[in-house]
């Protein structure tokens, strides 16, 4: 095993890691929630997933950013959205729009 292939899946055990609990013990949150520390916690999963959305527009992943991704993703999904990929998929195309006015959404 190379030593790029040993990080990445490192990567990956780590990212697995440390969004599990998030995405088993935070209940999808309305943007409009007082519990600052899930806001923080779902803004800091949307940045990350748009943050792979732009890198795998640009090039191809590789296995161990793929699945970082991918564990990325479903959290979003069950923490922000409730399961809902619909929802998720209208916040995404927005952040695309916004994106390529050269704007930034701020939302939670």
């Amino acid at each position: 095993m190379t030593h790029h292939r040993a990080l990445s899946i490192a990567a990956t055990v780590t990212a697995v890691l440390l969004l599990s609990p998030l995405a088993s013990n935070l209940r999808a949150q309305p943007p409009d929630s007082t519990d600052a520390a899930a806001v923080r916690e779902l803004r800091s999963l949307k940045a990350a997933y748009l943050r792979c959305d732009r890198a795998a527009t640009e090039r191809v992943l590789d296995m161990g950013e793929a699945a970082n991704c991918s564990v990325i993703y479903e959290a979003l999904l069950k923490v922000g959205f409730g399961g809902d990929f619909k929802r998720l998929l209208a916040w995404w195309q927005a952040e695309r729009v916004t994106e390529a006015r050269g704007e930034r959404i701020t939302t939670p």
